[in-house]
């Protein structure tokens, strides 16, 4: 009998790399005789994930680390083919620029508003030295993407030299996120290479996955595990937005501080 197709470990490096990978999970898997088993090869393929990569994995919503279906998919947006690939067929349609419907849908990329309840300002979100901050010029504002992921969004930061994602960074190092809690999350940025959170501070910190209404509003939610998940609320002052997980609880609090509603304002 012949032996097991080997599959090296997946450092996160380039495309090449990743295409090797999927490929390699793909042979081992019909070797196995597990090629339409989405657990089993998600399952192989997770310890074999390595430095960079391995970071970048862990941070990964628990149904797409769980299903190869979804995690292949992952994996190709994550490391794409380059633009000049020699086989037209796998070139990927370029994402820099694309069409915004705003016939109903959500926008697939703007600028990050903040609204709070009852009032008429808007800001709109920049990143500071560690996390996001309000400011009133719309030139400043961070702008996303939206990238579609099994059945939740992520928001991918655009417009600057590195990738990055917009991410949940916790104040406390071991938050209560559930009810009655009053801790708080913020909004930072992850550099996908380093896996490294803008925030240098010592709480959990996850890619921010949420859903995004047909008028722009981003529902961000913690998915505690895959078959559990929490809203989180935004709540505003002058100068910051916080994510909180009971709202209640929160704004006994901080009561100087009000809900808000966190939107895309769709760009051309």
């Amino acid at each position: 009998m012949s032996s097991a197709p080997h599959v090296e470990r997946f450092k996160g490096t380039d495309w090449e790399e990743c295409h090797d990978f999927i490929a390699a999970i793909r042979a081992r898997a019909l070797w196995e005789g597990k090629q339409r088993d989405s657990a089993w090869k998600a399952d192989f393929a997770a310890p074999l994930f390595w430095g960079k990569a391995l970071s970048w994995h862990s941070r990964l919503p628990e149904d797409v680390r769980e299903d190869w279906s979804k995690l292949e998919i992952a994996l190709l947006d994550r490391w794409p083919p380059q633009e000049d690939d020699d086989d037209p067929q796998i070139k990927p349609t370029p994402a820099a620029a694309p069409s915004l419907n705003r016939n109903g849908n959500p926008p697939l990329q703007g600028i990050l508003t903040v609204v709070p309840d009852g009032s008429n300002t808007k800001y709109y979100l920049r990143l500071g030295s560690d996390y996001c901050e309000f400011t009133t010029d719309a030139d400043q504002a961070i702008r996303v993407r939206c990238n579609s992921l099994s059945s939740t969004t992520l928001l991918e930061r655009i417009g600057n030299s590195s990738v990055s994602w917009l991410a949940f960074h916790w104040q406390e190092s071991m938050p209560d996120i559930g009810a009655g809690s009053t801790d708080f999350a913020r909004i930072s940025c992850v550099n996908l290479d380093t896996m490294k959170s803008s925030w240098n501070r010592n709480g959990p910190f996850r890619l921010i996955t949420c859903s995004v209404s047909g008028n722009g509003e981003v529902i961000p939610v913690w998915k505690k595990d895959n078959t559990s998940e929490i809203t989180l609320v935004p709540f505003a002052n002058t100068s910051y937005i916080y994510l909180a997980a009971d709202p209640e609880a929160y704004s006994g609090e901080y009561p100087s501080e009000n809900r808000a509603k966190l939107f895309i304002e769709p760009t051309n």
